[in-house]
């Protein structure tokens, strides 16, 4: 079976934090650091393949920024596309299942009608991509065309948050997988920006027609046309099923949008990414509290997930709808 990432002359991945990576973090002054080194690479290196992808800058003083493609590892992967971890270290949980099934084997003429199966699964905790990117600026350039780059990995991170190690073994790979070299440098950024980074301000906006929502929601931001259409068609899609309230959070990793149905039933969507829909079945004030990395780091016991999928749109008004219901709400 062949390998689905690429070939590089390095060692791809780390199982642990090395210790002399832990020590120097220790030795900072400051809580807040980044996962970077600094690295001397010849013009052909970075014209070829691996290090090609990172397009490392032959002028001194000029950066330039990627998030790396997935198939350079695992942790390259997961930080473009996310990944699930089966918590079979916690009790099942009961899931329900259903599908469509066509009326006399003709769907079209006679319509269908809805399969429901409960299952007991064990639950399952999605952690939502990371999508850093490697910022790779040139320091140096010697004569011989050799350029001597600082690459790091853009976001920060503190030592003070809980749990941080996990996404400083994350970023260390993610840096290992593309250049082959590892370290971390002190920041001067206070903890407070730090922390406006990784937290969510979110926005409560009243229904209304969906045009003036749409304008509300991308107010004060620049998007692509594409991610623009896109809110437009989930505000349509939210529009039909009557929420109470449209939801717009912002913060250092994307924005979000979403709709709120009653404060245990809120949906919403990182347009930035937008590859998955998700339902969240907690309280409103416990969502708004949450930063964007522990908005969905939990099991499916409180939120779906609805992968987009063909047929997701009506999937999810089905559920919704559902959902509704048991709320009494119309």
């Amino acid at each position: 079976m062949a390998n689905k990432y690429r070939a590089v002359p390095w060692k791809r991945n780390l199982k642990t934090i090395p210790e002399h990576i832990l020590a120097q973090i220790a030795a900072f002054k400051s809580d807040v650091f980044f996962v970077g080194v600094t690295k001397t690479f010849s013009p052909d290196e970075i014209d070829s393949k691996p290090l090609k992808q990172l397009q490392i800058p032959k002028e001194e003083g000029r950066s330039h920024e990627t998030i790396p493609p997935a198939n350079m590892g695992k942790f390259s992967d997961r930080n473009r596309n996310g990944w699930e971890v089966v918590r079979d270290d916690l009790p099942k949980t009961t899931k329900t299942y259903f599908w469509e099934t066509p009326n006399f084997g003709d769907a079209s003429r006679y319509g269908t009608h809805t399969h429901y199966r409960v299952r007991e699964v064990y639950q399952r905790e999605f952690h939502e991509p990371r999508l850093y990117s490697i910022l790779a600026h040139t320091l140096k350039v010697n004569t011989a065309g050799a350029c001597v780059a600082l690459l790091r990995v853009k976001q920060e991170l503190s030592r003070s948050t809980p749990g941080f190690e996990s996404d400083l073994l994350l970023m260390l790979n993610l840096l290992q997988e593309n250049c082959g070299a590892i370290g971390v440098v002190s920041s001067d950024t206070p903890i407070a920006d730090y922390i406006k980074t990784i937290t969510l301000d979110w926005e409560v906006f009243p229904p209304g027609d969906a045009a003036e929502v749409v304008e509300r929601l991308t107010r004060g931001g620049t998007y692509r046309a594409d991610v623009r259409s896109k809110i437009d068609e989930r505000v349509r899609l939210f529009s039909k099923l009557k929420p109470s309230a449209f939801l717009k959070g912002s913060g250092g990793f994307g924005s979000y949008i979403g709709a709120k149905f009653a404060d245990d039933l809120v949906v919403f969507e990182n347009v930035q990414y937008g590859n998955a829909l998700y339902v969240l079945y907690d309280d409103w004030e416990d969502i708004s509290k949450r930063s964007r990395l522990e908005l969905l780091k939990g099991t499916d016991a409180k939120f779906d997930r609805l992968p987009h999928r063909s047929g997701w749109d009506e999937a999810f008004e089905k559920l919704l709808r559902s959902e509704k219901k048991k709320r009494g709400l119309k």
